[in-house]
C-alpha cells in the first residue's frame, strides 16, 4: 500500500488555526515539523508556499501570521444605506464588510465557507444572513424575514447607517445596529477616516507589486484598524482616485505602476501584450466598464455577440478545445470567429458546460494563474486588459497553443483552452458554436457525500500536494 504523502498546506493551516495568538514564521515551521518532519528539498519554501496559497492565514504586520476570522473579532464597521438598499431588499456589502463576514471568500473551494452568518439584532434575537451575488461583481445579503421585520421598523432613509460588530469571527457571530445619519459624530468619524486612509496608503506604498482593494481591507481588519468604538465611513467612500492616484503617478514617473480601476498592480506588461494592445496607463471604472456592448450587460439577456464578419462573408475561424484541468477527459470544441472577443468565449464556455456565469473570471495567456502580466480579466475585474476589448484574431494564437481560462476567484476553476486548428477562409455562418463534445459536463458546485464527505468530482485533482 502506497504511503500517503503529508499535506504540508493542511498542516500549516492546522497549526495557525489552533494557535490562539499569531505566530512568527519560524514557530509555524517548527510546529509543522513537530507533527510531520518536513523532508522536502526546501522546507522554508514549502511552508511559505502553504502560507501564500490562501486567504485565511494573514500577516499581522509585525512579522507574525494569524488566523483571519479570529483577528477580525472586535471590528466595528459602518455601512451607508443607499436608495437601492431600501428599494430592492438586498443590502450591498463593501469590501471590508464582505471580508469580515465571509473571510474565506477567496479561498479554494475545499476551504471556503459562504454559508449564512449569525446576526444578533438589537433586541438580542438572532437570525441568519446569507451571502448573495447581486450581479456584475457585487455581493451582499438578501437578509431574512426576521432581519427585514426589524429593518422596516426603523424608517431608514438613504444616508443612514447600519453598524456591524464582529462578535466572534470563528463562530461567525455578528451584531447589527442602526444609526441615523443625524447621530453621526462628525469630528470622531473624520479622525477615523483619516487614520484608515493613512494606514491604507502606508500599506500600498510598502507593496512593490501594488495591492488589490481586498488586500488592503484585509490588512486594515487584521491589524486592528477597525477595533474602535467609532467606525469610519465605508472604505469605498474613502478610497477614491484623488487619494490613490497621486501615488500611482509618482510610481509611473519612476517606471513603476500603471493605473487600473480603484486598485493598482505592477504594470510590467508582457512584451507580447504590449505589442498587441499598445499598453498605456489609464483609469478604468470597473463598476461601469467603458465600451461594454448591450449584449454583455448583466441580466437575463446577457449573451455572446454573433460574428459580423462571418455573417457577411468569409472569415477566419478558430477551433478551440476547452477542458477543466481536473477532468481532461471531458471537453468541448468551440468554433469562434476572429472578430469575436474573449468575453464571447467566456459566455460560450459557460453555456457549453451549463454553468451559471455568476462569478468573475480571467484568461491568462501564459497558462499560469499567478502571471498578472498576461491576465485579461472580465469587464468588472481589476486587470489592465479586459475580455470585451480583446478580439480572438488579435491574440496571435498558433495551432497547439494553450492558455488558461480561470473562473470564480473563490472556487478557482481552471480550464485549459487549446488551439486545435484554424480556417483562414471559412464560409459564412453563425458563430460561436460547439462543434464537438466528450463527456458529461461536471456540476459547477460539486455535491458532497453525506457519509464520506467526498465531493462528487474533485475540482482540485491537479492541486499541488
Amino acid at each position: 500500500m502506497t504511503k500517503q504523502k503529508p499535506n504540508f498546506t493542511e498542516l500549516t493551516y492546522q497549526v495557525v488555526r489552533e494557535s490562539p495568538d499569531p505566530l512568527p514564521f519560524d514557530e509555524i515551521m517548527r510546529r509543522v515539523h513537530a507533527i510531520t518532519p518536513i523532508t522536502t528539498r526546501n522546507p522554508k519554501g514549502t511552508i511559505r508556499s502553504a502560507i501564500g496559497q490562501g486567504r485565511l492565514i494573514v500577516a499581522t504586520g509585525d512579522g507574525r501570521y494569524g488566523w483571519k476570522p479570529r483577528l477580525t473579532t472586535g471590528s466595528v464597521i459602518r455601512l451607508t444605506l443607499s436608495q437601492s438598499d431600501l428599494e430592492e431588499e438586498a443590502i450591498e456589502l463593501g469590501a471590508e464588510l464582505q471580508d469580515a463576514l465571509w473571510p474565506s471568500f477567496f479561498e479554494s473551494q475545499k476551504r471556503t465557507d459562504r454559508t449564512p452568518v449569525n446576526a444578533r439584532l438589537p433586541d438580542g434575537s438572532e437570525t441568519r444572513l446569507p451571502l448573495n451575488f447581486l450581479g456584475a461583481g457585487h455581493w451582499g445579503t438578501q437578509g431574512s424575514p426576521e432581519f427585514w421585520t426589524w429593518f422596516e421598523s426603523l424608517g431608514a432613509a438613504p444616508g443612514d447607517h447600519l453598524i456591524l460588530r464582529v462578535l466572534d469571527g470563528d463562530a461567525k457571530l455578528h451584531g447589527i445596529e442602526f444609526q441615523p445619519r443625524a447621530a453621526r459624530d462628525e469630528a470622531a468619524i473624520a479622525e477615523r477616516n483619516q487614520s484608515i486612509v493613512q494606514t491604507a496608503l502606508a500599506f500600498l506604498r510598502s507593496k512593490s507589486r501594488g495591492a488589490m482593494k481586498w488586500d488592503i481591507t484585509t490588512h486594515l481588519l487584521v491589524t486592528g484598524q477597525y477595533r474602535h468604538p467609532v467606525p469610519p465611513d465605508p472604505f469605498a467612500e474613502l478610497w477614491t482616485p484623488d487619494i490613490w492616484q497621486p501615488e500611482m503617478e509618482k510610481k509611473e514617473m519612476q517606471g513603476g505602476w500603471v493605473l487600473t480601476g480603484e486598485t493598482p498592480f505592477e504594470p510590467t506588461v508582457d512584451e507580447m501584450l504590449q505589442a498587441l494592445f499598445g499598453a498605456v496607463a489609464r483609469v478604468y471604472d470597473y463598476d461601469d466598464p467603458p465600451n461594454l456592448p448591450p449584449e454583455y450587460q448583466p441580466g437575463p439577456r446577457r449573451r455572446p455577440r454573433p460574428s459580423r464578419r462571418a455573417s457577411r462573408g468569409v472569415a477566419r475561424i478558430f477551433t478551440l478545445r476547452v477542458n477543466h484541468r481536473a477532468l481532461p477527459q471531458v471537453w468541448r470544441d468551440i468554433e469562434i470567429a476572429e472578430d469575436q472577443t474573449l468575453e464571447d468565449l467566456h459566455l460560450a464556455i459557460q453555456r457549453a458546460y451549463d454553468w451559471s456565469d455568476d462569478h468573475l473570471y480571467s484568461f491568462f495567456m501564459s497558462g499560469q494563474v499567478t502571471d498578472r502580466q498576461t491576465e485579461i480579466g472580465s469587464p468588472w475585474s481589476d486587470t489592465y486588459q479586459h475580455t470585451h476589448e480583446i478580439e480572438i484574431g488579435n491574440l496571435g494564437l498558433e495551432v497547439g497553443q494553450k492558455f488558461l481560462y480561470y473562473f470564480d476567484y473563490g472556487d478557482s476553476h481552471e480550464f485549459d483552452v487549446q488551439m486545435l486548428r484554424t480556417d483562414p477562409s471559412a464560409p459564412p455562418g453563425k458563430y460561436l458554436r460547439v462543434v464537438a463534445r466528450q463527456g458529461q459536463a461536471p456540476p459547477q458546485y460539486p455535491d458532497y457525500d453525506e457519509e464520506t464527505g467526498e465531493m462528487s468530482w474533485d475540482p482540485y485533482l491537479r492541486e499541488e500536494e
